[in-house]
C-alpha cells in the first residue's frame, strides 16, 4: 500500500527550536517510558507517526492494523519513531514497518506526560493547547492524519479527549509536509 505521509530530506539547520522532529519522534515523557511493543499483523506496511488499532495482544506486545474508521481513544495508539522492526534506513529516514515486523507503539491511553510528532493536515493551524482530531477517512478527512478542528461535523474524525496540541505546525524536511507535537494530558 501508498505511503500515507510523505517527507523529503531532513533540513540542515533547524531554525525554530522543536521543529526537527519526524512523525513519530518521541518528544518528550515523564517517569517511566510507557511506549510498548507491537507487531503489524496485517499487509499493509505503516509508518512512524501513524495511528493504528489495537486488534488483540499476546505475551509478545499488541498485535495492531492500520487505523480504521472504527478507532476509538480506548482502541488505538501511534507508531513511534526508533530501529525496532527497521529494515532499511534511507537518507536518515526510517522505511515503514513490514508486515510482521515489531515496533514501538505509544496506546493512545498512556500515562499523562507523553508527547509525540504526528503528521498534520496542509491547511490546519493548531492552537497550542487545542483539541486533537485523528482523520477516520471518511468523508472530508484524510485516514491517520491529524487535524486541529473536527470535519463533517465531527463524524469524520476522532476527537482525542486526552491529547491537546504542544506545539504549532512546523515543516520537518524539505518537504512542504507538517507536523505538530501532540501531548497527553
Amino acid at each position: 500500500m501508498a505511503r500515507l505521509f510523505t517527507y523529503g530530506k531532513l533540513k540542515r539547520t533547524c531554525t525554530v527550536p522543536g521543529e526537527n522532529f519526524l512523525p513519530g519522534t518521541y518528544y518528550t515523557a515523564y517517569g517511566i517510558q510507557y511506549g510498548a511493543g507491537a507487531f503489524n499483523v496485517t499487509a499493509n506496511s505503516m509508518e512512524p507517526g501513524e495511528p493504528v488499532e489495537i486488534v488483540g495482544s499476546t505475551d509478545k506486545g499488541y498485535n495492531v492494523k492500520r487505523a480504521t474508521s472504527s478507532i476509538t481513544e480506548a482502541t488505538g495508539g501511534i507508531i513511534l519513531r526508533d530501529v525496532m522492526g527497521v529494515n532499511a534506513i534511507q537518507e536518515g529516514v526510517f522505511e515503514e514497518y513490514l508486515p510482521g515486523k515489531a515496533m514501538s507503539f505509544l496506546p493512545f491511553s498512556a500515562p499523562v506526560g507523553w508527547s509525540v510528532a504526528v503528521p498534520v493536515v496542509i491547511g490546519q493551524t493548531p492552537a497550542v493547547g487545542g483539541v486533537v482530531y485523528i482523520g477516520l477517512g471518511t468523508g472530508s478527512s484524510v485516514l491517520g492524519a491529524v487535524y486541529a478542528a473536527a470535519q463533517g461535523g465531527g463524524s469524520d474524525t476522532l476527537a482525542l479527549t486526552n491529547w491537546k496540541f504542544a506545539s504549532a505546525k512546523f515543516t520537518p524536511t524539505t518537504s512542504t509536509s507538517l507536523c505538530a507535537i501532540i501531548t497527553r494530558v
